[in-house]
């Protein structure tokens, strides 16, 4: 592993805890034992170590979720798992982490937003042709429309003024989205599966 990359790792190991405002390069540089002039030389300033962050996260999870889809029996127990991974990152991520890139990193955060919303509408298209294949969702459903309805619904979950933080749990939010996203496509072989998993 470079220098490069265990400052990425360790930015954003820091960045996902704390919340991007809250750590300094001097923090970060302190943390790894390189001066913040090795930190410069390979990154021209924050807003360039937040994009390479944002950018390794990204690829991170969309790795983690083909090895997913891959390793289970069929679409719905891989739905299931990616889920709940989903949950636990949500209840590890500092709520500051998406906040301050939005607010302090904006070109970055709508850069990457838009990247990370194509590879996740390319992932469900790819996802719901399987379900077909396998009999476990409906034959007759518009993947197209339904892998876009998906993407809009996913941003909901962040809706201070629909769903205000004192008032809703943002992992209860996300799990109703996802059960309900997945019961509207599936065939009764995909919801026998879901009730294995009591949903």
């Amino acid at each position: 592993m470079d220098t490069k990359q265990k400052i990425v790792i360790e930015s954003l190991k820091l960045f996902k805890r704390y919340g991007i405002k809250a750590i300094t390069m001097d923090r970060i540089a302190e943390n790894l034992g390189v001066s913040k002039r090795t930190i410069y030389e390979l990154f021209k300033d924050k807003n360039g170590l937040v994009d390479n962050c944002i950018n390794s996260l990204i690829t991170e999870e969309e790795e983690i979720t083909k090895n997913i889809i891959e390793k289970s029996d069929n679409v719905i127990d891989g739905f299931i798992t990616r889920m709940k991974r989903t949950i636990i990152l949500m209840s590890s991520v500092n709520e500051n982490f998406l906040y301050d890139a939005e607010k302090y990193h904006y070109s970055v955060f709508q850069r990457k937003g838009k990247l990370r919303d194509d590879n996740e509408y390319k992932m469900t298209i790819s996802f719901i042709e399987q379900g077909k294949k396998g009999g476990y969702f409906r034959s007759d459903i518009n993947q197209d429309i339904v892998a876009r309805l998906l993407r809009e619904q996913m941003k909901i979950v962040a809706n201070e003024e629909l769903f205000p933080a004192e008032d809703f749990d943002k992992a209860e939010v996300f799990t109703n989205i996802s059960i309900n996203f997945i019961r509207g496509i599936a065939t009764s072989k995909g919801i026998e599966i879901l009730e294995k998993y009591k949903y």
